[in-house]
């Protein structure tokens, strides 16, 4: 057995593979970051029309939502590796011609759409494969994994918070080409990285299933997987309509209004960085499933409050909460669902799940959009505190749920008797017998160690 001790320790942050993902994912995320500026920027410039640009960008969200559910069942064959480096080669070379796109006249917008639809086709896979990769190196523990989907959240917030204000520097100096150039090099490097330090696993594949069926089976199967899936919709759903009303509370501010969003924004992505550092000393003291359900519901109680009578003050301190508390639930939440699937249909599964949350993702600024111009913002904010206060229910009854079943068993397991000694308690994590050499190695002491 592992000597839990030294897992739980700094050995986790030792891992090749582990820095790896990290380090890709900083390094790519930072150029994505760049292009969310450069991008709608480059169409704008191009094509004169607010309308082209929204397009372009909705294609990426649409290629997500779509192909995270036709592609699943590849994503489940080709491995979490695979994905991983062909998704790094794809995004790089589509991003590049996005410049030459562009400049194509009369079929610049459908031509940068179709780019940008294949370019978000692969962000589900991706993201999948990043959690699998983790719990392949890290093991089958809840607060290892964790500590290390934390990890990899804080790079990934870290550079979402650095590229768009670098990004608007770059533009204003250099024009929007170069920057998405520096993009294309961005996802060039992190496919090197990953090429020489991800393992090649050697687990079977998973038998193929049509559409992603299996994942969809196995996400249905665990109560918890099942209803902590349905509540990340909701909670997406709610986030990302709240981001789309922010320009307009701004507005109420008058001349201070772009200052006013700036702000609400940022303190929002501070917020969520915090939350993210904290999770690490939290679970010294908490459970991962309890870390992540006390998080969801206090993130839902700071919802309840935004539909009150409040002013500027009042929403800026609601909305560093929220992403205080989303910080801190964020990771513990991932990784929990993530260890309730088992291992040879994960990436499938998880590919499905992160394809249908962004799906309710976008659908927030819809409705957000639709619910302000007829009813005001205030009934907009009842509308997305329902939304969290649903994820918060499901959440929380998806983790009771788990607790009646643990407990259950474990007095079957004792001959039926109820020993008040024995507490319910999360499952035990599944047993990964196909698991690869990579790992069964790490569990020998000292062990390397792994939570939204």
């Amino acid at each position: 057995m592992s000597d839990t001790r030294t897992a739980r320790g700094t050995g986790l942050w030792h891992h090749p593979a582990l820095r790896a993902v990290l380090a890709a994912e900083c390094v790519s995320m930072l150029g994505s970051s760049l292009t969310v500026v450069a991008v709608p920027w480059l169409m704008l410039t191009r094509t004169g029309s607010a309308g082209a640009m929204g397009l372009v960008m909705a294609a990426q969200m649409a290629g997500t939502t779509l192909f995270g559910t036709l592609g699943a069942s590849w994503a489940g064959r080709a491995g979490p590796r695979r994905v991983m480096l062909v998704g790094d080669a794809c995004r790089g070379a589509l991003i590049a011609l996005v410049p030459l796109l562009a400049s194509a006249g009369s079929l610049a917008v459908p031509l940068t759409a179709a780019a940008m639809f294949v370019f978000g086709a692969v962000m589900a896979p991706y993201s999948a494969a990043q959690q699998v990769t983790l719990a392949d190196v890290v093991g089958e523990d809840g607060t290892l994994l964790s500590r290390a989907t934390a990890a990899l959240q804080g790079a990934m917030r870290f550079s979402m918070m650095l590229g768009p204000p670098l990004a608007g520097v770059l533009v204003a100096l250099f024009g929007t080409v170069p920057v998405i150039l520096a993009d294309a090099a961005s996802f060039a490097l992190s496919l090197l990285v990953l090429r020489r330090f991800l393992p090649t696993t050697t687990a079977p594949p998973p038998p193929p299933s049509r559409l992603g069926t299996a994942g969809v089976r196995a996400l249905l199967a665990d109560p918890l997987a099942a209803t902590w899936s349905f509540a990340l919709v909701c909670s997406e759903f709610a986030w990302q309509g709240l981001f789309a009303a922010l320009p307009v509370v701004a507005l109420e501010f008058g001349e201070r209004g772009p200052t006013v969003a700036g702000a609400l924004s940022g303190a929002f992505g501070a917020a969520a960085l915090t939350g993210i550092l904290l999770v690490g000393p939290l679970l010294r003291y908490l459970s991962a499933p309890v870390l992540a359900v006390g998080g969801r519901v206090l993130l839902a109680l700071c919802f309840l409050i935004l539909p009150l009578p409040l002013g500027i003050t009042a929403v800026f301190g609601c909305l560093v909460l929220a992403g205080l508390f989303n910080g801190v639930s964020s990771a513990p939440v991932a990784a929990v669902r993530a260890l309730r699937l088992p291992s040879a249909i994960r990436p499938e599964a998880l590919t499905v799940a992160t394809a249908v949350a962004l799906a309710g993702g976008t659908c927030g600024p819809l409705v957000s959009g639709m619910t302000i111009r007829a009813e005001g913002t205030r009934t907009l904010f009842v509308v997305l505190a329902l939304a969290q206060v649903t994820a918060a229910v499901l959440h929380l009854a998806g983790f009771a749920a788990d607790r009646r079943s643990a407990g259950g068993k474990a007095m079957s397991a004792a001959g039926g008797g109820t020993d008040p000694t024995v507490a319910p308690g999360p499952m035990p994590p599944r047993e990964t017998p196909g698991r690869s050499a990579l790992v069964a190695r790490d569990a020998v002491p000292p062990a390397q160690s792994r939570d939204s």
